[in-house]
């Protein structure tokens, strides 16, 4: 018997029993550290490690509770000693005992190899190398991680020293006050945000160290005059009220400060576990172009705690708290619950932990994201010209700037009336020859539907949809719908249309690590559960070597840069360092030699921006049906693909996605989900018929923030359920559970979906 068989019927039978597999579970795993190794169970109910080394006895360890989770360090280890282990703990959410996967940890002198992933307990995952790709696939030999121990860092945001924790946040200005939700004007971004109107907060905390004073220190990038210092929530008079009000003290022009000893919200001196909601009043110092008063941001921290925690707001006056662990949809990047009713901003926010180091390239790469390369105008009024970037559309282009696709950085909607040019779609074209694709020679790789000059080279349009009927079985009548096209000029033999997606989390997702990734593949699905996911693998357009595929609806890129610099090269023509020739099919004139229209430096603030957009914080996330349904999900086979928890790689360059639990709901693989969603073009190591598992998080803000629903690569499905009714291939067996699901039942995972 193959221990992939056995090991299924020795999980079967645990399922059986009292003491639950773990499903949809805690998020555990191992860090290395010099020469221990930290393992880690996400809870602060009691946790058991069972662990061998080097084969050696099996030992059985109560774990200790630090820093908010069980743990357990192993000490002494050297390079290429090896640890298996699993975990026994109890989990609230259904009062049972848990039990883990066995996972092997291989120690490779302080670097991670596998990040708790579970894999068969005899078998290392990477014999060693930091962050490493799978095992062949077929597909190609072994990716190169994107992030070891030899990736340079930018500074941490919290420093611990002897007498206290130092806690560093980037922040831009806002119209009005967090909570005034009448204005509807604190989401958004005023004109000129990207002109000297960011600046950082240092929370010197003293009192985590045995003293008495929190300091905060406030420092800008231009002078700043007699700035105020809110802390402390009272919300009894006015919405925006606080117990302590004070200005800050002038150091210089760009840093000013204030101290805190005293806990006026309790009548006490401060002291650790205090919730410090904090908020600055912003007066620019003339002289200054256009407008001088603003606010910041609402944060809270917790004194003793270090870092900023996303928060909620609590009981009639809506008091801060610290958001719950599972609300935490993006780790600490989280984004506070909404205070000021603007729906439609909810994907445009900086990551809730935002290093000073990024908090102006943000801003400045926002204004490129809504720059239009033909004139350099701004999408937003009272904002000046980028001429520096005017011109610089192809001539052949879909769209003239990244806000006309990614409109909010939401989800792209189909056009309501039919045999109109597509405004937000991009249609990947190619001749298919086996399994080789080249390029199109009217087309290039994309149709690109628009002309500075001269004709377009072709036209694509939806010309109607095909609908079909159906029933569940409780009576339900629903209608799925398919798009037909038409196309002017070229019609290509082999096209895939693709719809905006929309952007937030990349950074967390660029972060995870390629060998947790690899953790969750089964290409040839050894365990028989029909699920077969696989890695798509990748040439990295600057370095040549295979890096795995993350982004794109079928993985195709490694990076958020590349993706950045593809879309601007085929979907506006603008050349980079990492594209320089436009996308050209052999036929066509015109459009051939090489360039770098946007330099590095405004390409990494445009993806400074893209990866560093804060996710939503899970909603409804105590809600007894919402709670139902989640269970729904996890026994209808949903979350065997929209694996619901990742962890993000120590090793990430930017300080703000390392080491952190997320909640994305996608195991970014391949799977193949039937005929009904498959296109005729492959693309690199997927057929037709094989997508990315789709992150789910912020799916419930989609109306709020687009104006309506559309989901599924092109846009077909308006609905959750009907995005789920699609589902063939490797989810038709989810697809038919949902089918046959109670009204109930249904209601509750869709409430659940909708929460995430």
């Amino acid at each position: 018997m193959s221990h992939s068989r056995l090991t299924g019927i020795v999980l079967a039978f645990l399922a059986a029993s009292c003491l639950a597999v773990e499903s949809e579970a805690a998020t555990s795993g191992v860090t290395p550290s010099g020469s221990s190794a930290i393992f880690y169970v996400d809870t602060t109910d009691w946790a058991d490690i069972h662990y061998k080394l080097n084969n050696g006895q099996q030992l059985n360890i109560r774990m200790t509770v630090s820093g908010g989770r069980n743990q357990y360090t192993v000490t002494g280890l050297t390079a290429g000693n090896f640890i298996d282990y699993n975990f026994t703990y109890w989990d609230v959410t259904c009062a049972c005992a848990r039990d883990t996967t066995w996972t092997r940890y291989t120690h490779a002198g302080g670097t991670p190899v596998d990040a708790g992933t579970p894999v068969d307990a005899g078998t290392p995952v990477d014999a060693g190398t930091p962050d490493a790709g799978p095992p062949p696939n077929g597909d190609a030999g072994p990716v190169v991680p994107l992030f070891t121990s030899s990736t340079a860092l930018e500074p941490a945001t919290i420093e611990n020293t002897s007498t206290a924790i130092i806690t560093r946040v980037g922040d831009r200005v806002r119209d009005r006050h967090m909570r005034e939700d009448m204005y509807q004007a604190y989401d958004h971004y005023l004109a000129l945000y990207f002109q000297q109107r960011t600046h950082w907060i240092e929370i010197v905390d003293e009192v985590a160290k045995g003293g008495s004073n929190v300091t905060v220190n406030l420092y800008s990038i231009y002078p700043y005059d007699s700035p105020d210092f809110r802390a402390f929530f009272r919300g009894l008079n006015t919405v925006a009220e606080y117990f302590h009000n004070a200005d800050f003290v002038r150091v210089s022009d760009y840093k000013h400060t204030a101290s805190v000893n005293f806990n006026a919200k309790e009548g006490r001196a401060i002291r650790v576990g205090d919730r410090m909601e904090m908020e600055v009043g912003v007066f620019l110092k003339a002289p200054v172009e256009g407008r001088f008063n603003y606010y910041s941001s609402g944060i809270l921290y917790i004194v003793g705690q270090g870092g900023l925690v996303p928060f909620e707001g609590q009981g009639a006056i809506r008091d801060s708290f610290p958001l719950p662990q599972k609300a935490l949809a993006g780790g600490l990047t989280t984004l506070h619950t909404p205070f000021s009713n603007e729906p439609d901003n909810r994907f445009l926010q900086m990551s809730t932990n935002m290093a000073p180091v990024n908090a102006q390239p943000f801003v400045e790469g926002r204004r490129i994201h809504h720059t239009n390369f033909q004139d350099g105008s701004h999408s937003e009024p009272g904002n000046p010209a980028m001429t520096a970037h005017a011109n610089k559309l192809g001539n052949n282009f879909v769209a003239n700037s990244c806000v006309a696709c990614h409109k909010q950085n939401g989800r792209g909607l189909p056009p309501t009336t039919t045999n109109t040019t597509l405004t937000n779609y991009v249609v990947k074209v190619g001749k298919v020859n086996g399994s080789t694709v080249t390029v199109d020679p009217a087309l290039g790789f994309r149709l690109q539907p628009r002309a500075v000059t001269g004709t377009p080279e072709a036209d694509v349009r939806i010309s109607g949809w095909t609908t079909t009927n159906g029933t569940l079985r409780d009576g339900t009548a629903y209608q799925l719908r398919k798009p037909n096209y038409s196309f002017l000029n070229v019609t290509p033999t082999n096209f895939s249309a693709r719809i905006t997606p929309q952007l937030v989390g990349m950074g967390l997702l660029e972060a995870v690590p390629e060998s947790q990734v690899a953790g969750l593949a089964d290409p040839n699905d050894g365990n028989g559960d029909g699920i077969s996911g696989r890695m798509q693998t990748v040439r990295d357009p600057e370095t040549g070597v295979t890096r795995m595929g993350r982004f794109g609806w079928k993985a195709a890129t490694a990076r958020v840069r590349h993706q950045v610099a593809e879309a601007l090269n085929s979907d506006m023509g603008v050349t980079t360092s990492v594209f320089k020739s436009q996308d050209c099919g052999t036929s066509q004139q015109g459009c051939a030699g090489t360039s770098t229209e946007l330099g590095d430096t405004d390409l990494d603030k445009l993806t400074r921006y893209i990866a560093l957009l804060g996710v939503p914080a899970r909603r409804d996330y105590n809600d007894a049906t919402a709670l139902q349904g989640e269970t729904v999900f996890t026994n209808a086979g949903c979350a065997k693909c929209h694996a619901p928890t990742l962890t993000t790689s120590q090793y990430s360059p930017l300080n703000e996605f390392r080491s952190q639990t997320i909640r994305p709901y996608t195991d970014l693989l391949l799977h193949d989900m039937g005929a009904g969603l498959a296109d005729n073009l492959p693309e690199g190591a997927a057929s037709g018929a094989e997508w990315r598992t789709a992150p789910l998080w912020g799916i419930g803000l989609t109306v709020g923030v687009s104006g309506g629903e559309s989901y599924l690569h092109d846009g077909r499905a308006r609905s959750v359920t009907e995005a789920i009714l699609w589902h063939g291939g490797e989810g038709e067996a989810s697809k038919q559970a949902f089918v046959n699901l109670t009204a109930a039942d249904r209601n509750a995972l869709l409430k659940f979906v909708n929460s995430l």
